[in-house]
């Protein structure tokens, strides 16, 4: 029997490929899916609208501070809003809903207005409207794609709402017919953390089908013959691993081209460049973010991908990111930092996945040159990569999963 759901998230889908991936499985499954998300780039948007089956899929912006869309008053005081609300967390202790994102009122209201079957929630300020429509009778899941009172360094929280985060994450934990996760190792943190079941686990795998994208072209890579290293993330900067990378380069005498994709924060390139080994023989090269259909294609131009995950904050810690998984996807090794979320790859992708202890440099090394200096074991683990990607760690195996739960509950 058809039901209406509705996600709730609070970014661009083509920054949330979670929220993507649900919506498309339980719009084949025959059910009324409508996201309700915030638009704040035009382009961004219209990469947005290519991931999902418009025809079937309701996306609504609650929040529009798009340029040119939205007026310039509204756009400015959101912001302001939002910025003032840090700083009252920041100067006062002021706890306060409003610093975890735009237009709270706005979307509370909007969530009510589609009095859904089951509303699923992504996010953070998600999280909390998703309580306060569980206090008013609705069914609500949640899925906690981080741990988002555990997931950034002391100087980021500054301005963030962490006790009433944490309130809000127990309630949801303890209360709430279904809740997911993105690892077993977060999942069982969480339940110590607020005293409740422990969540189901979904894992931040990719559709196999993204295969029949792949270009086949080198846009990153100019020498073959060289090995290549890839790294990408949303942000390019500091509490990433990438320091230590770039130091630990010095003790790598095969020389390597590494390629990083994602946003520049600040004047980080400049200080990578700095401490960047160029003596050894080594080159850097920086690469904006590509779309997701893209980006398969990219990071199949490699032969290694690099997992340089910490042990803080916890939530790093503890779950498994995207990009481990879609490195497999691409079908190339994975160097990998020994975090509690990445252990659990490396069990299920032995052979295609190379562990290092966290920021200790012999040990990172060891397991680059490993690859570095035995050509043969390099190709035979691309090859591996791929086969685990194809038989456990892709969407196909996973996504009946999610389509039971939330058929489960929403029927229950």
């Amino acid at each position: 029997m058809q039901k209406r759901i509705c996600i709730l998230t609070q970014s661009h889908l083509c920054r949330n490929p979670r929220v993507v991936k649900e919506a498309n499985a339980l719009a084949e499954a025959g059910h009324d899916v409508t996201i309700l998300t915030t638009f704040s780039d035009a382009k961004l948007l219209q990469e947005d609208q290519k991931l999902i089956d418009t025809a079937r899929i309701k996306l609504k912006g609650v929040v529009n501070i798009i340029p040119g869309v939205a007026s310039k008053a509204y756009r400015l005081r959101e912001r302001l809003k939002r910025r003032l609300a840090g700083e009252f967390i920041a100067r006062l202790g002021w706890e306060n809903v409003y610093a975890l994102g735009y237009d709270y009122r706005a979307n509370l209201k909007a969530a009510l207005r589609e009095d859904a079957d089951l509303y699923t929630c992504h996010q953070e300020i998600s999280t909390v409207i998703g309580c306060k429509l569980m206090k008013r009778g609705r069914k609500v899941a949640f899925d906690f794609e981080d741990w988002y009172s555990h997931d950034l360094l002391p100087e980021a929280n500054r301005t963030r709402p962490l006790k009433l985060l944490e309130k809000y994450e127990r309630y949801a934990l303890q209360h709430s017919p279904l809740v997911y996760t993105t690892s077993n190792s977060m999942a069982v943190a969480m339940a110590e953390f607020a005293g409740s079941a422990v969540p189901k686990v979904l894992h931040n795998v990719f559709p196999l089908a993204e295969r029949k994208l792949l270009d086949g072209a080198f846009k990153d890579r100019k020498d073959t013959e060289r090995p290549s290293i890839h790294w990408y993330s949303q942000t390019i900067g500091p509490g990433r691993g990438l320091e230590f990378l770039t130091e630990s380069l010095h003790l790598v005498h095969v020389p390597v081209d590494l390629h990083l994709r994602g946003n520049l924060f600040g004047d980080f390139e400049e200080q990578l460049r700095k401490r960047f080994p160029h003596e050894k023989g080594h080159r850097i090269f920086f690469h904006e973010l590509v779309p997701h259909h893209e980006l398969l294609s990219r990071i199949a131009e490699h032969d290694i991908g690099l997992a340089t995950e910490e042990y803080t904050p916890d939530s790093r810690n503890l779950t498994i990111t995207n990009k481990i998984l879609q490195y497999l996807l691409a079908g190339i090794a994975v160097v990998a930092s020994d975090t509690a979320g990445q252990k659990e790859v490396a069990e299920a992708a032995p052979d295609a996945v190379a562990l290092f202890k966290n920021k200790n440099k012999e040990s990172f090394v060891a397991a680059l040159n490993s690859s570095l200096n035995n050509p043969d074991k390099l190709k035979q683990a691309k090859i591996k990569a791929l086969q685990y990607a194809e038989n456990q760690l892709c969407w196909e195996q996973q996504k009946h999963k999610l389509v039971a739960w939330v058929e489960g509950v929403a029927r229950g």
